[in-house]
């Protein structure tokens, strides 16, 4: 008796199985089979049993209860293009909605981490600064899209608008909104992969940089030559760099020190600058780097092993 209980749970979103997770993002479905488990979507957690028919007793119970706070229409037309791989599919509804399929068009996917009560593309829509030709897609109960015609503008300005529409949601209570940003598609052919890659863009963000906000598909190309790395061969090559150092070493300040100086291109000026230290003093912490890892972060070479090294660290947490 005790394991039955124990076989249904409550799982925080962003401690779903990476598989899972994934899936809700993609998926407009509020139910995941996958592994000899079931998971239903909630409000603000996913509910998780045996794939069993005590677990499907259990899930109709639950689902009848939170089947009215569904926050998308399974008729929403662009989530059907955005999801569908089908360029004639994606040609016949843009057809028949009078959608222009050769504008130049970027998705921002944001995430919010406690959904709202309400819908959140209507809150999105009251809230955000939104523009004429921005068309909203939900995706899931915390998960929107923003589908932005970019004809005139860099993908620069495109991370800037998605910066100033996060600050707007914070001023507004929303402090969990991160954001995902997939490259420009020529057209609507090319929706789906703007899209897929800003799921990867936010997926890739949150395992990375748990604290950042937003989170650029173009600029993660690092940490998806990590991700391509299997598992059992990143823990070896971390454990064999922290038998040969002491991980004690990299404090908070040590880190930051060396976050800056990546960010300033290994220049030792502009980030004692950024640092407000000496020249001298930046030196000296990377010479005790060099002394506790053998590696130069000077050198392009060693500044490159150890970003990849701490990339697998933090995926590894």
């Amino acid at each position: 008796m005790e394991k039955r209980c124990t076989a249904v749970e409550l799982i925080p979103t962003e401690q779903l199985p990476e598989e899972v997770r994934r899936f809700f993002v993609r998926s407009p479905e509020e139910i995941c089979r996958m592994n000899g488990r079931i998971y239903l979507m909630m409000d603000r957690d996913v509910l998780s049993c045996a794939d069993t028919a005590e677990g499907n007793t259990v899930l109709s119970a639950v689902q009848k209860k939170i089947d009215s706070k569904s926050g998308r229409s399974p008729k929403d037309i662009w989530y059907q293009i955005l999801t569908d791989t089908e360029p004639r599919r994606i040609a016949a509804l843009a057809k028949k909605h009078g959608i222009e399929s050769r504008k130049k068009r970027t998705v921002i996917l944001f995430r919010v981490k406690y959904p709202p009560e309400q819908p959140l593309e209507r809150i999105f829509s009251e809230i955000a600064p939104l523009e004429e030709d921005d068309c909203l897609a939900t995706v899931n109960r915390d998960t929107l899209a923003l589908i932005k015609e970019s004809e005139f503008q860099s993908e620069d300005e495109i991370a800037e608008y998605a910066a100033a529409v996060i600050d707007t949601m914070v001023s507004e209570g929303f402090t969990d909104l991160q954001a995902g940003i997939g490259t420009e598609a020529e057209d609507l052919r090319g929706i789906n992969r703007s899209f897929e890659e800003a799921v990867n863009a936010l997926a890739i963000g949150m395992r990375y940089q748990p604290n950042g906000t937003l989170f650029r598909y173009s600029e993660q190309k690092l940490e998806r030559i990590i991700d391509l790395i299997p598992a059992e061969q990143r823990e070896k090559i971390v454990r064999e760099f922290y038998s040969k150092s002491n991980a004690d070493a990299f404090d908070e300040e040590m880190m930051e020190t060396i976050s800056v100086f990546f960010r300033n291109g290994l220049n030792i000026t502009a980030a004692s600058k950024e640092l407000f230290i000496h020249r001298n003093t930046l030196n000296y912490r990377l010479d005790k780097i060099k002394r506790d890892t053998g590696l130069d972060l000077r050198t392009f070479r060693d500044a490159i092993i150890f970003r990849l090294i701490c990339g697998m660290t933090e995926n590894e947490r």
